[in-house]
């Protein structure tokens, strides 16, 4: 690892403990001169003061800043905040070459897993010198390394964890989207609050991956709810425009991020989505699916097929294993030739050559949101 490396934490969490584990591997690694400053941003709120306060004695950089004006319910105004706050956090950071490992008070690294995440960073997370797969020329990564993330999935495109990410600081600027407080319909919609992990990402992609224009617009379709999305998934990969999406994917997976959760215990995350009292620090919930990762890992049977991991209600990788296999080895599910097909209609999207798939798949979206969440809700 040559280039500087700093830590960026952003928000704040009301467990005493749980901030102080959260900034511990942190501080060690300082410590051992791997990572160079960290820094704090949080609201400069008076009532957030009490929640500040166990970093104040650790000599970390903290800066307060003003809640910004958000309008609308919480999915419209988390990501304003979100991104005003990473925001605040990248402009400590003057040089755009700098590695940064990207966190919150409520997320806990394991100290050798990231002390290995930052020293392999310049080989792991490399982006490949081959944009072609079987002829056919594909979009360069937009980043100059590839983004650690530590899981994404694999059927619901640039949903990825967001608490928590390394890059370069050039690379994790594009992770800012340019006007968060622009209308997005589905926002408005409290179902699609995942919504917001996507807006994270897929900016980013979009100049260059055009067969997601439409994606955003109508992921209202994409609601989080178990019952729902056990046939929802299933109408998805029986149609022949989301196989394009999924290839398109894929291969951003692939050329674009590095996916890593490590094994049990290596990461921690205990948001307030799972958590109500925050008086307790043993008590705290870890958040899906850092309580289970091996078992998330084995059910994609990454490197034989590809079917295990898309087929599932949540479709969670825990490693780079699945996009990776796609794109290097035979799968035992998908006929010769088909993954070429799929890859060649998108890079040739902008000529129109699947316009009528497309338009076809929004309209069985929209029909299939409105027969089995709409008037289910209504009845």
């Amino acid at each position: 690892m040559t280039r500087p490396t700093d830590a960026i934490v952003t928000g704040f969490t009301k467990n005493g403990e749980l901030c102080r584990r959260a900034f511990a591997p942190l501080l060690e690694l300082r410590q051992q001169n791997i990572i160079r400053d960290i820094h704090y941003v949080t609201w400069d709120s008076a009532a957030l003061d009490g929640f500040v306060a166990p970093v104040l004695d650790l000599g970390v950089s903290i800066t307060r800043v003003p809640q910004p004006e958000a309008e609308g319910n919480p999915n419209q105004r988390g990501i304003v905040y979100q991104t005003h706050n990473l925001d605040a956090a990248l402009a400590r950071i003057a040089d755009p070459a700098t590695l940064l490992v990207k966190l919150r008070p409520d997320f806990l690294f394991r100290g050798d897993f990231l002390k290995a995440k930052l020293h392999s960073f310049e080989t792991e997370c490399a982006i490949p010198a081959e944009t072609s797969f079987e002829g056919i020329k594909m979009p360069r990564s937009p980043f100059s390394k590839k983004v650690w993330i530590p899981w994404a999935d694999a059927n619901q495109p640039f949903f990825y964890e967001d608490a928590a990410y390394i890059g370069v600081k050039r690379d994790l600027e594009k992770l800012v989207p340019q006007n968060p407080a622009a209308p997005r319909a589905p926002l408005a919609d409290m179902d699609c609050g995942s919504l917001v992990h996507v807006l994270r990402y897929i900016d980013a992609f979009l100049p260059r991956y055009p067969i997601f224009r439409r994606y955003v617009d109508n992921y209202g379709a994409f609601i989080n709810d178990l019952s729902y999305r056990k046939g929802f998934v299933g109408m998805l990969l029986a149609d022949g425009f989301f196989w394009h999406m999924l290839a398109a994917h894929a291969w951003i997976l692939h050329t674009s991020f590095r996916i890593d959760c490590g094994t049990q215990d290596d990461l921690r995350f205990y948001p307030n989505t799972v958590n109500t009292d925050w008086s307790d620090f043993g008590a705290l919930r870890l958040t899906a699916p850092y309580d289970h990762v091996e078992m998330w890992r084995g059910n994609t049977n990454a490197g034989h097929a590809v079917m295990p991991a898309v087929m599932r209600v949540y479709g969670r990788l825990m490693d780079d294993a699945w996009p990776r296999s796609l794109f290097t080895a035979r799968m035992a599910d998908m006929p010769d030739g088909m993954l070429a097909r799929l890859l060649r209609g998108v890079a040739l999207y902008d000529t129109g050559c699947l316009k009528q798939i497309e338009d076809a798949f929004y309209e069985k979206l929209r029909a299939f949101r409105e027969q089995h969440w709409v008037r289910k809700r209504a009845a």
